[in-house]
Order: C-alpha cells, then sequence, then structure tokens
C-alpha cells in the first residue's frame, strides 16, 4: 500500500499534539476506534450527498466516550477537509511513528505458538543489545511455522524456525541435485 502525503501529515500533527500532552498512546487508541468507526459505516462517511456536519456530529457521537475535545477536533478537521478516505492509512503510520518518536523500535515475531514471558524477555535484550533502543514487540502466531519463530526489526529478519530450516535443507538438496 502506497502511503499518502496526506496522511503523514495528519499524523505528523497528532503526534506533535500526543507527545506534547503525554497521550501519545491514547490518541493511537483512540485512532483505531476511529477507524473501526469509519470502516463500518464508509458508505455513510463517503457518500458525497450527506454534509460534512451531519458526518462529524455522528462520529463525534460515537467518539466522545473513548476521546478528549482535541481528538475530536482533529477528528473534525478530517472530515471538513474531506481526507476520511486515508484513516486506515493513519492508524498504520501512527503505530510506527509513535513507536519511532519514542526512541523504541517495532519488533514483528512470528511463532508457531503464544510466546512465553521469558521468550519475549530473550527477544527484548537481542534486540535492545543490537540496536540499542527499546523494542516494542508485536506478535502473531502462525501455525505454519511447525515450531520456532521469524523476528522482523530493523530491516533485518531472523528465522529460528522449523519449516525455515526445512526450506533450508530443500534448497541445498535442490541445488545439490542440479550441480
Amino acid at each position: 500500500m502506497r502511503y499518502s502525503t496526506i496522511a503523514s501529515k495528519y499524523v505528523s500533527a497528532l503526534l506533535k499534539i500526543g507527545k506534547k500532552l503525554n497521550k501519545l498512546e491514547e490518541y493511537g487508541q483512540f485512532l483505531k476506534v476511529l477507524d473501526i468507526v469509519y470502516e463500518n459505516y464508509r458508505s455513510f462517511f463517503d457518500n458525497p450527498t450527506v454534509k460534512v456536519w451531519k458526518k462529524v456530529s455522528v462520529i463525534k457521537e460515537a467518539l466522545n466516550k473513548y476521546s478528549d475535545d482535541i481528538f475530536l477536533n482533529f477528528v473534525s478537521l478530517i472530515f471538513e477537509n474531506k481526507r476520511q478516505k486515508f484513516i486506515p492509512q493513519m492508524v498504520i503510520y501512527y503505530k510506527y511513528a509513535s513507536v519511532d518518536i519514542e526512541n523504541k523500535i517495532l519488533v514483528d515475531v512470528k511463532s508457531a505458538d503464544k510466546l512465553s514471558d521469558e521468550e519475549k524477555k530473550a527477544i527484548e535484550e537481542f534486540v535492545k543489545r543490537y540496536v540499542d533502543r527499546t523494542p516494542v514487540i508485536e506478535e502473531k502466531v502462525d501455525k505454519t511455522l511447525i515450531a520456532g519463530a521469524v523476528i522482523e526489526f530493523a530491516g533485518k529478519m531472523i528465522d529460528v524456525s522449523v519449516s525455515g530450516r526445512l526450506n533450508k535443507i530443500a534448497r541445498e538438496v535442490f541445488s545439490l541435485r542440479k550441480g
């Protein structure tokens, strides 16, 4: 997916405000809720015959319990400027940018089973030693790995899964047969 410069500008503004108010994580959660509401009622929000004030009032009513006035004003700007189609991109961009702004690093871990606390700690220590930044682990379970994990961060991928090793052996056997 190509990211819009428009989405990045909105996210940059929200990040600055969130950092100043110490609400980076909270605004990230608000943005996720906004995305869910937008995706569920996309046809209404993207309908050009519905007045902007009506869209804004509906979204404010839906988010009023979950957010503060600053975030609601941010949402109003999105809809008044007809930028709502960028909300899904904003959520993704915000996730990565908020981690980066706190001098942390996002670590994607795919494992065959849910990681234990000791495994998470070992991964965190390894990543911290490698890049000298606090890791934020995003864990996904992938049963096709059979056992082990695939760890991705800072443009690096470390595959310590059984399926990865089996694939490597298969490639080596195939190259021996060719040669």
